[in-house]
C-alpha cells in the first residue's frame, strides 16, 4: 500500500481561468459570469463559518473524493471538462476576505488542475499520513489533480468543508464532470441544468416540507439534554511522535464482491439502511477497541444528515447538511444485532421530523454572540466519540445524464470504478468513517487523528469495522416474525 501522498513522475499544469471549449459562443458561460458579479460578496453561513472556525493544522477541514477510472481516456477532454466542471459552481473557486468586519465570499480564478503519470494500479488502498490543508484566504476551496496510472486514471479532489459537503461534490461535480466528458466525447450537447445563482443567498435556510411539523420546544429540549447528558466515551490522547506534531491518517477498503454481497443480504434481511448498519457497528467496534473501560459512558456518533431537496437541483455546490448525534451507553453496545431496531427507529425519527436542521439553528444563534463559536466549541457538548458520514449511491440520481448499465457507470468509454470519501476528523475527534458506494462497488475509509491512534490503530479499526459489517448477525426467528406483525 503506498502513502496518500504521491510523488510526479512527470507533470503538467492545466489551468482553470482560459475559456471552456467553445466559451467564445456559450451564452450560458457569460451569463454565470455576469450573474456572479450580482451575487458576490456573499456573506458566509452560519455553518460556513463554523466550519473556517473549526480548520486547525491538527484538525484540517478538508475532504478528499477519489474517482478511479479505467479504459481509454482522452486526457485533454478529461482535464477540460473537470476545469468546466468545476467553474460552474462559484463558491469552489472564492476566496474568503474580510469587509466590514464580517467574513465574505469573494471571486477568484480556479486552482490549477494539477496532472501526473505515476507507477501503479488505480486500485492500490490508500494508506498513510494525510496532510492536506487549505487555507481559503489565499486559494480556492478546491484542488484537484489527475494521476495517469498503469491500468487507469485516478482522479483526487480536495475540497475545504466550508465550501462544499461530501454529497455536493459527489452528486455536483463528479456527475457534471463525467457528462460533460461523455457529451464531449460522443460529440453531444450537455443535458446539464442551468444553475441558479441566486439561491446562494438561501443555502443556509432549511424550509420544512409542508407535510412536517415543526419539532415543538418539549422536543428540542429533550433532544438536547439526550444529546449532552452523561459522560461521552472518549479515546484517551496518545504519546506525540518526537516531533511533536499531529497528523491524519487514513485507511482505505475497496470491498470485494464478495464482501458487497455479504453486506447487502444483511440490509436486506434486517430492512435497515446502510447508514443505521454502520451507526451500530461504529459504537460496536469502538466500543471493544477503546482503551476506555467504564460501561456507563456513552459511545457517542456524530451522522451528517443530508438535507437536499428536488428545488435544490439548480443549487451550485454548498454545504445542505444537518447532524444527527445518537448515543448508547458503552455497555449496549456489545450487543450490535439489539441494538440495530432501536438505532433505525431514532433515525427515522431524525428524517422524519427534519431533526437534522435543529444543530445549525443553535450554530446561528452562537455566530451572533461575541466569541460564540470559540464558547461552543469550548463546552465540548457537541464533541462526539467519533463521526460517521454516509455518501450514498453515485448511481442512484445519475441516469438522466449518466449510461449506467447492470450497476456500472460508464462515461465516454470510462467505467467508473469506484468513488472514494475521506471525511476529516473535527477537532478532537479521534476518529471519522465514511461510505462512497458507486453501483455494486462500495470503498470504506477511517480517518484518524494522531493525537489519538497510530496508523496500525487506525487499520486494526478499520478491519474490525468492515468484518462487522460483512458479518454483522442475521435476524432471528422471532425478530422476523414481530417485524411482519409490525408491518
Amino acid at each position: 500500500m503506498r502513502d496518500l501522498e504521491f510523488q510526479s513522475v512527470s507533470r503538467s499544469v492545466i489551468g482553470n481561468d482560459g475559456p471552456p471549449t467553445g466559451s467564445s459562443t456559450n451564452p450560458e458561460a457569460s451569463d454565470g459570469r455576469s450573474q456572479q458579479l450580482l451575487v458576490f460578496p456573499l456573506p458566509l453561513t452560519p455553518l460556513e463559518k463554523f466550519l473556517f472556525h473549526s480548520d486547525t493544522p491538527e484538525s484540517p477541514m478538508v475532504i478528499r473524493m477519489i474517482v478511479r477510472l479505467s479504459g481509454t481516456a482522452r486526457l485533454d477532454m478529461l482535464q477540460d471538462t473537470l476545469r468546466r466542471s468545476i467553474s460552474r459552481h462559484p463558491l469552489l473557486t472564492c476566496r474568503i476576505a474580510e469587509q466590514n468586519g464580517q467574513l465574505v465570499w469573494i471571486q477568484g480564478a480556479g486552482e490549477l488542475i494539477k496532472v501526473c503519470q505515476a507507477a501503479g494500479s488505480i486500485f492500490e488502498p490508500e494508506c498513510g499520513a494525510l496532510s492536506t490543508t487549505i487555507d481559503l484566504r489565499k486559494s480556492a476551496g478546491l484542488h484537484a489533480r489527475l494521476m495517469v496510472m498503469d491500468d487507469g486514471i485516478k482522479c483526487i479532489i480536495d475540497a475545504h468543508h466550508a465550501v462544499t459537503d461530501g454529497n455536493g461534490l459527489r452528486q455536483a461535480i463528479i456527475t457534471d464532470w463525467l457528462h460533460l466528458y461523455h457529451s464531449e466525447v460522443n460529440g453531444t450537447p450537455h443535458r446539464l441544468p442551468k444553475l441558479n445563482l441566486d439561491q446562494l443567498h438561501e443555502r443556509h435556510r432549511f424550509h420544512l416540507p409542508a407535510t412536517v411539523a415543526p419539532v415543538s420546544i418539549r422536543d428540542a429540549i429533550r433532544n438536547f439534554l439526550a444529546t449532552v447528558r452523561g459522560r461521552t466515551c472518549r479515546w484517551p490522547l496518545a504519546k506525540l511522535t518526537a516531533a511533536g506534531k499531529s497528523t491524519s491518517f487514513c485507511v482505505e477498503h475497496i470491498l470485494t464482491v464478495e464482501q458487497y454481497q455479504q453486506l447487502q443480504e444483511r440490509l436486506s434481511a434486517w430492512k435497515v439502511t446502510l447508514n443505521d448498519l454502520v451507526i451500530v457497528c461504529c459504537m460496536s467496534t469502538f466500543s471493544r477497541l477503546s482503551p476506555g473501560r467504564s460501561p456507563n459512558h456513552q459511545v457517542t456518533v456524530l451522522n451528517p444528515v443530508d438535507l437536499r431537496r428536488s428545488s435544490d437541483r439548480t443549487l451550485p455546490a454548498a454545504n445542505r447538511f444537518g447532524l444527527a448525534f445518537l448515543r448508547r451507553v458503552r455497555s449496549e453496545c456489545h450487543d450490535p444485532a439489539k441494538l440495530l431496531r432501536g438505532v433505525h427507529s431514532e433515525m427515522q425519527y431524525v428524517l422524519s421530523n427534519h431533526v437534522g436542521a435543529e444543530f445549525i439553528k443553535g450554530l446561528a444563534t452562537a455566530v451572533r454572540i461575541p466569541f460564540g463559536l470559540d464558547f461552543f466549541q469550548w463546552l465540548e457538548w457537541f464533541v462526539p466519540s467519533l463521526q460517521w458520514t454516509c455518501l450514498c449511491d453515485m448511481t442512484r440520481s445519475v441516469r438522466r445524464l449518466i449510461t449506467v448499465r447492470e450497476g456500472v457507470l460508464i462515461a465516454g468509454g470510462l467505467v467508473l470504478e469506484n468513488i472514494t470519501g475521506f471525511a476529516p476528523c473535527a477537532r478532537n475527534v479521534p476518529l471519522s468513517v465514511a461510505t462512497c458506494e458507486a453501483g455494486r462497488r462500495l470503498t470504506l475509509t477511517v480517518c484518524s487523528s494522531s493525537r489519538f491512534l497510530k496508523l496500525e490503530e487506525t487499520q486494526t479499526f478499520a478491519t474490525a469495522l468492515v468484518s462487522q459489517l460483512c458479518n454483522f448477525a442475521f435476524p432471528s426467528e422471532e425478530t422476523t416474525a414481530k417485524d411482519s406483525q409490525d408491518a
